[in-house]
């Protein structure tokens, strides 16, 4: 089978590679973006649910040892490092895109998370944190007494 190549998917691509960088950047000059330390810039998913935040991280290939998240002055850092494997010299690569290196995100958190129950796991590859809010105060009536003078 014969596949064509489709110029519009690489452009399509190429497009989605530079509004990432871009947005990293702008990030990063406002100080809520990536770490100038980073070789590469992993993936996220943000999902607010009426409880709790998660975000999902695309890790896949980075072992659980190499994996650090932290919660530092209300700001979820994520930082890692995916690690090159030696290649043999009998093998022949022909095209190279996964990312290597060192990594590092930081997410500033909304008011609303407590920070103090946050949960990370790795499962398939994704790192999912689990951001749960802080339960809402219901409002407390207060009685009036009336004093008669």
């Amino acid at each position: 089978m014969v596949k064509r190549w489709d110029p519009f998917k690489d452009i399509a691509h190429l497009s989605e590679m530079m509004s990432r960088l871009l947005d990293e950047e702008i990030h990063h000059q406002l100080g809520a973006g990536t770490s100038a330390q980073s070789d590469w810039i992993p993936a996220v998913d943000l999902i607010e649910t009426e409880d709790r935040f998660i975000l999902k991280a695309d890790l896949a290939g980075i072992s659980r040892e190499d994996i650090i998240v932290e919660v530092v002055e209300s700001q979820l850092i994520i930082r890692g490092e995916r690690k090159s494997k030696k290649h043999s010299h009998d093998e022949k690569y022909f095209r190279l895109e996964l990312p290597y290196g060192k990594f590092c995100r930081i997410f500033p958190l909304p008011a609303e998370v407590d920070c103090s129950k946050v949960q990370a796991a790795l499962t398939d590859g994704v790192l999912e944190v689990a951001l749960p809010k802080q339960e809402k105060h219901q409002p407390r009536k207060i009685s009036v007494k009336c004093e008669v003078k």
